[in-house]
């Protein structure tokens, strides 16, 4: 889907509010077989929409302990050393590079290795007090640092942002 930012959202700083959005995970394991839904928290980040949308930046982090999924002993496995570690890692953090025709390209960094990733633009709307973005995207796990667990876990994650800003 296209967004034309310049149309739906006055231009300015919008600061992503995290009791309010939402960052969704689904990847596969056993042998990329079973699908597992998980949750993140976003835990700050800050949107600016420039007069000219291919001005347009984007930069949020995610809390790397906030990973839940419906088995306690996956969030722990996740969470450790062999996966996110997010003891030395405490933030998954994306950047924007560039905006172009409802797609925001960036870096994200994952376990202090950064990779590439393409964020797909679906909504783009205001809100009584400030807007709402949703975004999809597909990150290569392995690409991005996780390279524990090819065997048993799937190589890609799918991602879904929902996020409320104010401004």
């Amino acid at each position: 889907m296209t967004t034309n930012l310049s149309t739906q959202i006055r231009p300015g700083t919008y600061t992503i509010d995290p009791d309010r959005s939402t960052c969704r995970l689904i990847a596969t394991h056993v042998f990329g077989l079973k699908p597992v839904d998980a949750t993140m928290t976003v835990h700050q980040g800050t949107i600016t929409v420039a007069d000219d949308p291919a001005r347009s930046t984007a930069s949020a982090e995610i809390a790397t302990a906030s990973f839940r999924s419906d088995d306690a002993k996956r969030n722990r496995d996740i969470r450790g050393k062999r996966f996110l570690d997010a003891v030395r890692f405490p933030v998954i953090a994306f950047r924007s590079t560039g905006f172009d025709d409802g797609r925001l390209t960036g870096v994200l960094n994952v376990r202090g290795q950064d990779s590439p990733v393409t964020l797909e633009l679906g909504t783009a709307e205001p809100t009584g007090d400030g807007c709402r973005f949703t975004a999809t995207c597909t990150v290569d796990r392995v690409a991005a640092g996780v390279k524990t667990g090819r065997a048993i876990v799937g190589r890609t994650v799918h991602i879904s942002l929902d996020l409320y800003c104010a401004g």
